[in-house]
């Protein structure tokens, strides 16, 4: 089940502004869901973020300003493999 946390994961790797109707159509739930995790991620002291206009972008989840992935990543030294994931 998805949560506000994918959402975070997402907007980190991605790095843009989202709005409620991009989380929703890339998770493929409804704009009231994705609208009630931007909702979180704005309110909640562990999410950092600036806002312009409606959307919002993630600048880091608690101290870490990369996302888990890229994490992994660096600490392979290689790109993981999708047998992995």
């Amino acid at each position: 089940m998805l949560s506000v946390n994918d959402a975070a994961e997402f907007m980190l790797e991605n790095g843009g502004y989202f709005t409620a109707k991009k989380l929703a159509k890339h998770f493929d739930v409804s704009t009231r869901r994705a609208s009630s995790w931007l909702g979180v991620i704005k309110s909640d002291v562990k999410y950092r973020t600036t806002n312009w206009g409606e959307s919002v972008k993630l600048l880091g989840i608690g101290s870490r300003t990369i996302c888990i992935s890229q994490l992994q990543n660096n600490a392979l030294m290689f790109k993981r493999p999708s047998l992995m994931a």
